[in-house]
């Protein structure tokens, strides 16, 4: 005999939640439902509880397997179904496990040498379940995130999720996070019809489906702290790697690596391996190429698949091409450096972007706070305000205190773009003659 037997849906739910010292609210928190759900299949006010719902009940109430069986016969008897057992009937409290676990991640394009110890303090064993990865657009975030993922993807049996936030994405608005959660949920074997409506909701129900999983989860290209902290796991077991273009006020136990751009001989060594340069090219000519390309790693394989796509040039033409209108060159397929920082300054508010094409117009990429409002045409304090969100956007470095530095191929983006309307020439006249260091 089970425990419980003969006793109705209702009255084990009831039964098993004070044993729980929980309160419906709670339970029903912690099962990811409405507490109104709760109260009718308590009351047994549900002709036919569904399915999802009992087995998260069941998960919440951490029940045994004797446990279990019981709860499987009072909601099929409740359903006026067989009970578990017989031939004609399956349990409803079932293994959530979809019928495919998940394996989502993208293929690794990572090359062999590059970003080796960016990937090593991504893979740390032991350390924070949340790492995020930060950076201008093009450093290679979204590659050194899906290579660690696959050095991961063994430690993690119950799959890997890939979610794209598209922060940046062209022609897109950043996915909402209620909607990355309800697909995230029908991958995990949640029907649509189960999916709440609320947002609260499909989080809490997200949680308890991750609750007892070891999964791995990928969350790309995130424009905000509200688009994150809905599918952050709240228990252990779990592994999450975000990255964003934004610097992002992250939870207390998440580790956080900022990527610059490439060291010299990495720089090299991607260009020749995506390029298949051939092994006797002039090393300075090499060397000279990824630094027009800023060591960015984006820009230098654009460049290389320029040379890859012309048989006929050799790294000397390709370096001749670059040194005349380096973005105009750094485009191939609908990949382009001047696309990739146009979603960056596109998501910027009009008074950043403003400020962004008045920085442009410096003739140097390097100047201090004081040139910054003499370009501005404002006040120190309130351009000390204008730039922290473009260094927070990654389009601006500091590297000490009150001295700034735009990169060379974001100074080169900005330069291209149209000066804000209305500024007075007298006023650009005299910051391009700002001092400078």
């Amino acid at each position: 005999m089970y425990p419980g037997a003969g006793m109705s849906l209702g009255e084990l739910l009831r039964t098993w939640r004070r044993r729980a010292l929980l309160t419906q609210e709670q339970l029903a928190e912690r099962a990811g439902l409405n507490v109104r759900t709760v109260r009718r299949l308590e009351n047994d006010g549900l002709l036919r509880p569904r399915t999802t719902s009992v087995l998260l009940l069941a998960r919440a109430l951490d029940l045994d397997e004797a446990e279990r069986a019981a709860l499987n016969t009072a909601a099929r008897s409740a359903a006026g179904a067989p009970v578990a057992g017989t031939d004609t009937g399956g349990p409803v409290v079932a293994d959530p496990r979809p019928w495919t676990v998940p394996r989502q991640l993208p293929a690794d394009v990572a090359a062999p040498g590059v970003r080796e110890r960016e990937a090593a303090f991504v893979t740390a064993r032991g350390t924070q379940p949340v790492v995020f990865v930060t950076g201008m657009a093009g450093t290679g975030k979204t590659v050194l995130a899906v290579h660690a993922a696959h050095r991961l993807a063994p430690l993690f049996p119950d799959g890997q999720l890939f979610v794209d936030l598209h922060g940046h994405a062209q022609g897109a608005a950043p996915v909402e996070p209620g909607d990355a959660l309800a697909r995230v949920l029908r991958t995990l074997g949640v029907p649509a019809e189960h999916v709440p409506w609320h947002l609260d909701d499909r989080a809490a129900l997200y949680r308890s489906v991750l609750a007892g999983r070891r999964l791995l989860i990928v969350l790309d290209d995130a424009a905000g702290e509200h688009q994150l902290d809905p599918l952050l796991p709240a228990t252990p077991g779990c592994r999450v790697i975000v990255t964003s273009r934004h610097r992002l006020t992250c939870p207390g136990d998440a580790r956080i690596l900022s990527l610059d751009t490439l060291p010299l001989t990495e720089a090299v060594a991607l260009f020749v391996r995506t390029a298949g340069c051939d092994p006797d090219a002039p090393p300075d000519a090499l060397a000279e190429i990824v630094r027009r390309c800023g060591l960015l790693p984006l820009a230098i394989r654009l460049a290389a698949a320029r040379l890859q796509a012309h048989p006929s040039w050799n790294a000397c033409h390709l370096l001749d091409r670059l040194t005349t209108d380096r973005l105009a060159e750094l485009v191939a397929g609908h990949q382009s450096v001047t696309g990739a920082l146009n979603r960056s300054y596109e998501r910027l508010p009009p008074d950043q972007r403003r400020a962004y094409r008045l920085l442009g117009s410096a003739p140097h990429p390097s100047f201090t706070l004081g040139t910054a409002a003499a370009l501005l045409n404002t006040t120190v304090d309130r351009a000390s305000r204008l730039l922290d969100p473009l260094l927070d956007a990654h389009l601006l470095q500091e590297p000490s205190p009150g001295r700034y530095r735009l990169h060379d191929l974001v100074h080169a983006h900005a330069s291209t773009l149209r000066p804000p309307h209305g500024v007075r020439p007298s006023v650009r006249v005299r910051c391009r003659t700002a001092s400078l260091t």
